[in-house]
């Protein structure tokens, strides 16, 4: 068994504010700091932390440091001429924040670049790369977790292929009710609440998943990593209930740190925090 993960990898320019700006406004920001992000990439790096095995399927440019993923299976990223995903990141006082994208060689992403997945393992997706890349990896029979963000319609096709859907409660807003999304064919639909955990919605009924209280400096990633260990858990054997509980530990873990991956929580302090 084994993770595979569809997504964008980003350099991100994280800058510290003491509040994000209103529309024809300024702020003077209070320091600024590099790092790596995009969904995929952040998303990869939090399954293998927790020590699962993980390969990624995207798209970088020649500026792509490999480094920067060294305990992921990268022998699906592309490597394209154009340069790798941008992501601004403003961070506030505490500690929410605002993204800007700038695509790169995540657009380019094609379903020539997804390559045969045989065997059984979780097929985790998100958004940032285009829709037919995602939806020739989804057709792969995996258990398939997406990650609707950012948000968009998604084709019936795509739906009918979910077997969990992890959108946060801005998303579920552009995508639908979750009884509609199920109706759609998803065969069910975990809501992230931030630091109130998450609800789990099935034709069965709903199940609340309490979230952690802990010393939050900065959410950039959080959504990033309940996702991942959403899929590690699963890929490990554990019904969805549980794997919401770890990924919501896994969620909060990630805000004590500044930037998508400083805060990953290893497999060990997921399970003591939990």
């Amino acid at each position: 068994m084994s993770v595979v993960v569809i997504g964008a990898v980003n350099a991100d320019l994280v800058v510290r504010v003491p509040s994000i700006a209103a529309p024809g406004s300024t702020v003077i920001a209070t320091g600024s700091s590099t790092g790596h992000g995009g969904k995929g990439g952040n998303q990869a790096a939090a399954v293998a932390r927790l020590g699962g095995s993980c390969r990624l399927i995207a798209r970088v440019g020649p500026d792509f440091d490999a480094a920067s993923l060294s305990c992921v299976d990268l022998s699906g990223v592309v490597h394209d001429t154009a340069p790798t995903g941008l992501a601004v990141v403003l961070v506030d006082d505490t500690g929410e924040n605002a993204i800007t994208v700038v695509p790169g060689a995540n657009a380019n992403l094609s379903p020539a670049d997804v390559p045969a997945l045989t065997g059984e393992g979780v097929l985790l997706a998100s958004l940032e790369v285009p829709l037919d890349a995602v939806l020739a990896a989804a057709r792969c029979g995996w258990t398939f977790v997406l990650n609707p963000a950012p948000a968009v319609p998604l084709p019936p096709e795509l739906l009918s292929l979910v077997d969990v859907l992890v959108p946060n409660e801005h998303e579920l807003a552009v995508l639908g009710s979750p009884a509609s999304l199920l109706a759609g064919g998803a065969k069910a639909v975990v809501v992230t609440l931030g630091a109130a955990g998450c609800r789990i919605h099935r034709a069965s009924g709903t199940v609340d998943i309490p979230g952690h209280r802990v010393a939050t400096v900065d959410t950039t990633g959080a959504g990033d990593a309940f996702c991942g260990a959403l899929a590690w858990a699963l890929d490990a054997g554990h019904d969805l209930d549980e794997a919401a509980r770890l990924a919501c530990a896994a969620g909060a873990l990630a805000t004590t740190a500044v930037g998508a991956r400083a805060g990953l929580p290893s497999a060990a302090e997921l399970s003591a925090l939990r």
